[in-house]
């Protein structure tokens, strides 16, 4: 199975984190998936899908006025961050090679192509590059993958599916 994480959901207000409430509760989630033994391809985002609002962001990062969305402005980037440390800290104990849990891979950004284009912006690679550190630096060792339409390679990074 595949399944989102959106943000706007888990950081209603900037620096409270919710993983455990109700149907954001992402540990209860992960054990399900394990116990009714399935493999599971993790989509945190910061951007999850057109169809969410504001594509999974927090609404509140439209106080900055600067603010520039699948980029790497640096408020944003601290942002998703400061998003990833906290939501790290709970799937990394559900890897697959690791802990035997069901995550066996995890997309980096959804249909990036769509927007960007990482072979000739080197700002849309840093930006990519940026989201795939924070994951790697909190412990998380499984396959890594972008989702583009037409496998499009102007979405994705080097290393990565």
């Amino acid at each position: 199975m595949q399944f989102y994480s959106p943000w706007n959901l888990h950081e209603e207000i900037p620096g409270h984190f919710d993983f455990e409430t109700g149907m954001l509760n992402l540990t209860d989630f992960l054990v399900a998936i394990k116990e009714a033994d399935m493999f599971a391809m993790y989509r945190p985002g910061p951007y999850i899908c057109a169809e969410w609002e504001l594509g999974g962001y927090p609404s509140w990062l439209l106080r900055d006025p600067n603010m520039f969305f699948r980029s790497n402005y640096k408020p944003l980037l601290d942002a998703v961050e400061k998003y990833y440390n906290k939501l790290m800290a709970v799937v990394k104990n559900f890897q697959f090679t690791s802990n035997g849990g069901p995550i066996i891979a995890l997309q980096i950004e959804n249909e990036f192509s769509n927007f960007g284009n990482t072979i000739n912006n080197p700002s849309d690679a840093d930006y990519l590059k940026a989201l795939e550190n924070f994951v790697r630096k909190n412990g998380f060792n499984e396959l890594l993958f972008t989702s583009d339409p037409n496998i499009a390679k102007h979405g994705t990074l080097p290393g990565l599916l």
